[in-house]
């Protein structure tokens, strides 16, 4: 399904609603609606900083693997990039904080904001923690240099991550997650390097 908003083309796929609908039937504790609300919270920032700063979307994407947000070519800067990435990330950090205030223990949107705040500020290039080291390394050095140092970086956080997704998953003998999202981000870095 694609429909436009202003002059922003929004394209939902159905293996991304497909995915939603899989995780709230499966869902019994009301994590992943808390999840999906963080990542809406988290998204909406993006958008925030994006049109504070003058640049709106020319696309947003709804994938089975997340949302892709693609920013106007024209009129961009690094700073401006850089400070669009954080967005999103800071937001999951802020309502973390105003959660831990207002919430209970048994509330799961703390987690769920830290969780998203400790993933996405990563120095991996796919994630915004990556994309605003890129951005902000540009300010500095060529985007060759640039590109080539976030992706060392990338791969020097991935091994770790991979490890110890490997290690909770032989000592629960279930938990792969941590492993499989470390798989996934190597396996968009490769990808992205062959293009």
């Amino acid at each position: 399904m694609t429909f436009c908003v202003g002059r922003c083309r929004v394209s939902v796929g159905v293996p991304f609603l497909a995915a939603v609908a899989l995780l709230l039937t499966l869902d019994q504790s009301g994590t992943v609606a808390a999840g999906l609300v963080c990542a809406a919270f988290h998204e909406a920032a993006h958008l925030a900083v994006m049109k504070f700063t003058g640049q709106m979307p020319r696309e947003i994407r709804f994938t089975a693997f997340g949302i892709d947000i693609v920013r106007p070519g024209e009129n961009r800067s690094y700073g401006r990039d850089a400070l669009v990435s954080l967005a999103g990330p800071l937001a999951n950090l802020a309502a973390f904080g105003l959660c831990c205030c207002f919430c209970g223990d048994t509330n799961p949107y703390p987690a769920a904001n830290l969780l998203l705040f400790a993933l996405n500020i990563l120095p991996i290039a796919p994630l915004d923690g990556g994309e605003a080291l890129y951005s902000l390394l540009c300010l500095k050095m060529s985007q060759e240099k640039a590109e080539k140092i976030v992706s060392v970086i990338s791969f020097c956080v991935l091994f770790p991550l991979a490890t110890a997704g490997l290690f909770v998953l032989l000592r629960s003998k279930w938990n792969f997650t941590l492993l499989f999202a470390a798989c996934y981000l190597m396996a968009l870095l490769l990808l992205k390097k062959e293009h």
